[in-house]
């Protein structure tokens, strides 16, 4: 009877360990959708680093420097291992941001369905987010 105490207070020590350690685990996520409210007009390039992290393409532009920020944000159902490629649907927020020399001079967000995006040409490399 007195070893069972001592496991149990072992094993409940170990289980609460792993919970626990979720909790501190912290992976930085990006969500276009809500971050783009955070970027305003004269922010400079260092601010929208800040905000946003590393464009995925930087591009010169006839108005200055442009950076692009894209997302792609697959349903439930296209999660699914094995058959999701034939499930669900993808949705892709793409963030235009355009410099007048280190500030900001526009902001445009859009999101796309799969078929608007395979129209309007625009590159999207990879999921970014799940």
């Amino acid at each position: 009877m007195r070893c069972a105490t001592p496991l149990r207070f072992v094993v409940c020590l170990c289980l609460l360990g792993f919970v626990g350690s979720g909790c501190f685990y912290h992976d930085p996520v990006r969500h276009l959708s809500s971050d783009i409210c955070l970027i305003t007009p004269n922010l400079t390039k260092k601010e929208v680093l800040a905000t946003l992290g590393e464009p995925d393409q930087k591009q010169k532009g006839d108005q200055g420097e442009v950076w692009l920020y894209r997302e792609v944000n697959k349903s439930f159902l296209r999660k699914t291992p094995y058959i999701g490629d034939k499930l669900g649907s993808e949705k892709y927020d793409v963030v235009t941001i355009t410099f007048a020399g280190d500030m900001v001079s526009t902001c445009l967000y859009r999101a796309y369905n799969e078929e608007e995006i395979k129209k309007s040409g625009t590159a999207i490399s990879g999921p970014r987010a799940d």
